[in-house]
């Protein structure tokens, strides 16, 4: 308690310090004034009363600091002292204190902006009322469960609120001729009120709804106009008319996460198979206690659908953070972006090493005036704070500089759309996390940038400093400024490996050959209202109009419909499958896609055995299959599989050929399916005319005889004139498959430019360290050359120095990289090794040929010194 009040009176003070200063003053002039009084009563003269009065009192400023002592917190002046006087001797030397700012601005923008991108994807907050004790559910395993599993679980009113919503969803919105495509989610009617998501005008979806919506803040502004009587408008969305019921805020962040945008949400329909389970935990509960429970539950369903296995893996996660992701994701990205924390952590090492040279610098041409100070009874811990404001000061300078950056870069990253075929956007702004990391990566950067300088510059003799001030010549050749610059290029190599490495990723991925032809195909996606094709008779005459006209237009070599586009979607598939040559099934990992008869043709994919599809493979004629290589060779070893059959067990693969035998007619060669990374993966194929299911999403691949994008007008009136309503999206392949590369461009542009801050920062430190040797050594290059060296020896001495500190630089970061770029390998399409001998040729060369123009100036400077001047100097 007593710590508390005399922490609080000091306080006080500081809020107040210049009414006590004025009461000290007044008191001080009090006690003086009465003591005179006193004295003038014996007889003594006001003038000289008042002399004595002072004489007894001694000095009134010495009474003032005493006082003043015991009410303030005496670091804290000390602080404020050094900090003046370091912010006096940095505008005297504007020069060095920009030069400081600015490499520590580059680092700590750098690390918070990757910091703050990292925050807005892995634990942003979800737009709910009290995230906390908000859940998602996942039962088998997955994300998105049967409708009829919700049911079960919501009437076993096992929580304070249950509620659903599928976002996997397209809708045609008709506006006048045409038809866009927007992205939905699907909500329950009590959706809104169990998650508590606010709105920003008008209400939420409740339950009864049924031909409503709430659009999204970006949707009505860009799409609808920032129409302010919006509330009540009607959307014409799948044919039929929707009332716009509300709008939500522009920071609106969905459950999905990820930077998920959705153009609106709707209530479920009677056509919603499957939703996501989120519910209110009751006050309480725990998120072990709800497994444990819904664990029982999910026994109770299992008994009611034995084929399903709700129970198997029963999860409950949180909606913030890593908790959103399906568990195979967590690692993958947690580890990517832990990654880049490492690398931009190392950039700002490498600015805290520049801004300690400088510093050292700094201390050496002040260590006349340090040895002073020590000289007259300056302890030496006092005179490390003094060192130690400096770095503190540019730290904080360099923050503040660093934080600016950060909020222009986010700002241009917050309004970058990226190339995937979802709506995406991250919402990157600046909050009390950014705040606390700054403010520790601050104290960090000034400890790190401060310490060396601190203690060199009190470890120097106090007669050598006071005898040759500034002019002192270290005789050790790993002076602390060379180990600085020789870390720093070290670290160089490293980031420079890790960049080259993913700029060679690009590369490959962008060259490689994913196993069909991109150059000369179109992709183009129809989107079909279900209620006016609500199944596949309705469907087919129009694909098949389709696909005849497509065909048929001028520049068309082939044309074709699938139900997938590879490096696209897939339909992934982990079953048994057995043969007629096997006793026994064999668990096999495939990707299935249904495709139209010229689909290989339009792809350029080669048959290799076998025969293709036909129009006579089609919906009731016997089941066939074309294998890809892979999976052949699984299935039947070195057998040819063409005549042969598998089976699928019951419930499995489509209603078609669920439990039936399919014939493989023919064996295709492999190629890229989902992911251009991919190696060894089997595949499927079945006549798109055999697929049983619902098809309104439908994808036609167009084969041109020259360059496909004059085709696309074309292609879009072709597919316009069969159905107006339908929304249409049209790109050449080489468009569509842009985002497949997002990852590694991504990547590329991350590291390339954390690379070249790197090796600009390097190259800065090794520039600095030698211009400061050579100016310190100035007198002894003059009197070496009055002594009769040669300009091509002082030349030498300098780049003796340069070479030195470049090769042991270039050494250890090479004999680190080897390590340190292994694990990147996980991110790494595979024609990219990370031991491969050329990363490292590349990169030294680069370091070196840096160094060496970095030696250019200092070198110059070196051989034009003028020996009568330097000497004259001494």
């Amino acid at each position: 308690m007593r710590l508390l009040k005399e922490t609080l009176r000091r306080l006080n003070y500081l809020g107040r310090r210049s009414r006590f200063d004025d009461d000290l003053d007044t008191e001080v002039a009090f006690h003086i004034e009465t003591r005179a009084d006193e004295l003038e009563s014996t007889g003594l003269s006001r003038t000289h009363a008042r002399a004595q009065a002072r004489r007894e009192f001694g000095s009134p400023a010495r009474v003032a600091e005493e006082t003043r002592s015991a009410w303030q917190f005496r670091w804290l002046e000390d602080l404020a002292a050094d900090l003046r006087y370091a912010a006096r001797s940095f505008r005297r030397n504007p020069a060095f204190a920009a030069t400081a700012i600015a490499c520590l601005a580059l680092g700590i923008g750098a690390n918070t902006t990757i910091f703050s991108i990292a925050t807005e994807v892995l634990f942003s907050q979800p737009s709910v009322r009290d995230a906390g004790s908000l859940v998602h559910i996942r039962l088998a395993g997955s994300s998105h469960v049967p409708m009829e599993a919700y049911r079960f679980v919501r009437d076993a009113n096992l929580f304070a609120g249950f509620a659903g919503q599928n976002e996997n969803m397209e809708v045609n919105w008709r506006r006048g001729d045409g038809a866009d495509r927007l992205f939905a989610i699907r909500v329950t009617g009590n959706f809104f009120g169990v998650t508590g998501i606010p709105l920003a005008m008008g209400r939420a979806i409740q339950p009864g709804d049924s031909d409503v919506a709430v659009v999204n803040y970006g949707f009505w502004q860009s799409r609808l106009a920032a129409d302010s009587n919006v509330i009540g408008r009607a959307l014409f969305l799948d044919g039929h008319p929707f009332t716009v019921v509300g709008v939500l805020p522009r920071d609106h962040r969905t459950l999905a996460g990820f930077g998920f945008t959705p153009d609106l949400y709707l209530p479920v329909s009677k056509d919603t198979e499957r939703v996501a389970f989120f519910a209110r935990l009751p006050e309480g509960m725990t998120r072990q206690i709800a497994a444990a429970r819904l664990q029982s539950v999910s026994q109770q369903l299992d008994r009611i659908h034995p084929n399903e296995g709700y129970a198997q893996q029963v999860e409950v996660s949180a909606v913030a953070g890593l908790g959103r992701l399906e568990s195979s994701e967590v690692q993958a990205v947690a580890a990517f972006f832990a990654m880049l924390m490492v690398v931009v952590g190392l950039v700002l090492l490498m600015a805290c090493a520049n801004v300690a040279s400088l510093l050292l610098a700094r201390a050496s041409s002040r260590s006349h005036e340090l040895a002073i100070r020590l000289s007259i009874g300056a302890s030496r811990g006092r005179i490390v704070r003094q060192l130690f404001a400096d770095s503190l000061l540019l730290s904080v300078a360099g923050t503040a500089a660093g934080l600016a950056l950060n909020v222009a870069l986010t700002r241009v990253l917050s309004g970058i759309r990226l190339p995937v075929p979802i709506p995406v956007q991250f919402l990157i702004e600046p909050d009390w996390r950014l705040l606390s990391y700054a403010i520790a990566v601050a104290l960090a950067s000034s400890l790190a940038a401060g310490l060396i300088p601190a203690i060199k510059g009190t470890r120097a003799g106090i007669s050598a400093a006071l005898k040759h001030g500034e002019h002192q010549v270290s005789r050790s050749r790993w002076t602390a400024s060379n180990i600085l610059v020789a870390g720093q290029l070290a670290v160089s190599i490293v980031l420079l490996c890790a960049a080259f490495l993913f700029l060679r990723n690009l590369v490959a991925a962008s060259t490689m050959n994913p196993g069909f032809d991109v150059d000369h195909t179109i992709w183009a996606y129809m989107r079909l209202a279900p209620e006016a094709y609500p199944n596949r008779e309705k469907t087919r005459p129009l694909i098949d109009a389709a696909v005849e006209r497509l065909g048929t237009l001028p520049g068309v070599e082939a044309a074709a419909i699938a139900r997938v586009v590879p490096l696209n979607d897939a339909m992934h598939f982990q079953i048994q499958v057995s043969t007629d040559l096997a006793a026994r099934p064999v668990i096999v990992r495939f990707n299935l896609n249904y495709v139209g008869v010229d689909y290989f043709k339009t792809m350029q994919i080669p048959i290799v055995t076998g025969r293709g599809f036909t129009p006579a493979d089609r919906m009731g004629a016997p089941q066939v299959a074309i294998l890809n290589q892979n999976m052949a060779r699984q299935l039947f070893g070195k057998q040819d599989p063409v005549g042969h059959t598998i089976r699928f067990p019951t419930g499995k693969g489509s209603n078609a050929s669920s439990g039936k035998p399919i014939r493989i007619a023919g064996v295709a060669r492999n190629s890229k399916y989902f992911t251009l990374g991919e190696e060894n993966v089997a595949a499927l194929y079945q006549p798109y005319a055999q697929w049983d299911g619902s098809i309104v999403n439908l994808h036609f691949l167009i084969r041109a005889t020259g360059s496909p994008q004059p085709l696309i007008p074309a292609v879009n009136a072709a597919l316009n004139r069969l159905d107006p309503t339908a929304a249409i999206e049209t790109k050449t392949m080489q468009q569509g498959l842009a985002f497949t590369l997002v990852p590694s461009r991504v990547g590329a542009a991350i590291l390339g430019a954390m690379g070249v801050l790197g090796l600009a920062l390097a190259s800065i430190g090794l520039y600095g360290v030698l211009l400061y040797s050579v100016s310190r050594r100035i007198r002894e290059i003059g009197l070496r050359m009055a002594l009769g060296a040669t300009p091509a020896e002082i030349l030498r001495m300098v780049l003796r120095q340069s070479t030195s500190l470049a090769a042991t630089g270039i050494g250890i970061g090479l004999a680190l990289s080897i390590f340190a770029v292994r694990p990147l390998a996980a991110f790494l399409t595979p024609e990219v090794r990370t031991n491969d001998v050329a990363n490292f040729v590349v990169v030294g060369a680069v370091l070196a040929v840096v160094a060496l123009i970095a030696t250019v100036a200092p070198a110059l400077r070196a051989v034009r010194v003028d020996p009568v001047v330097a000497l004259r100097e001494e």
